[in-house]
């Protein structure tokens, strides 16, 4: 039963970080070039809104599944892994590699959220004001434009780096469990 339930939470854990990697690769690399295709500013911008906030229910629901099986992973790793209890979490390397990734995890969320309710709205609200007849320079949108890609590319490194301090975590008794 417990081999099944860790397979189960590798498995979740797996899905969870395709639906919060999957949507960021798509919005950066296919959304974000094919919408500057669109000669409308409103029509942009509703489909740039409708976009991100489904983006958002589905990273967020990614963030919960990570959060759920990577609390299951952690509170079991000693039992799964037959690590003695008097064996310091930090003495070893996935010990060492969990606390870097969790700070990681912390910065890469602190940026998204950054994104997501400051840098996000405020490009938006620039795109409609100035799909309106606004008084928004063209300067002024790039600057956000450039604000945001930057925030969003160095989350997604961070996201990168965090998956293969996972799979660093996991990839043999060897290496996870060797002393520092």
């Amino acid at each position: 039963m417990d081999n099944f339930l860790h397979i189960t939470a590798t498995w979740l854990h797996i899905l969870g970080i395709a639906l919060f990697v999957g949507p960021q690769f798509f919005l950066a690399f296919a959304w974000i070039p094919a919408s500057r295709r669109i000669k409308d500013l409103q029509t942009r911008v509703d489909a740039m809104r409708t976009i991100t906030r489904r983006f958002g229910v589905i990273g967020g629901i990614g963030l919960a599944l990570l959060l759920v099986s990577g609390t299951y992973q952690i509170s079991t790793w000693r039992d799964y892994y037959g690590v003695p209890a008097e064996d310091d979490f930090t003495g070893i390397r996935y010990g060492l590699i969990f606390v870097i990734k969790m700070s990681a995890l912390i910065v890469m969320v602190a940026l998204v959220a950054y994104h997501t309710f400051v840098l996000g709205p405020k490009q938006l609200n620039m795109l409609e004001e100035q799909a309106k007849g606004g008084d928004v320079l063209d300067d002024e949108i790039r600057g956000a434009r450039v604000q945001s890609m930057i925030v969003s590319i160095v989350a997604l490194i961070i996201t990168l780096a965090i998956m293969g301090m996972g799979v660093s975590m996991g990839a043999t008794d060897r290496f996870s469990l060797a002393p520092v």
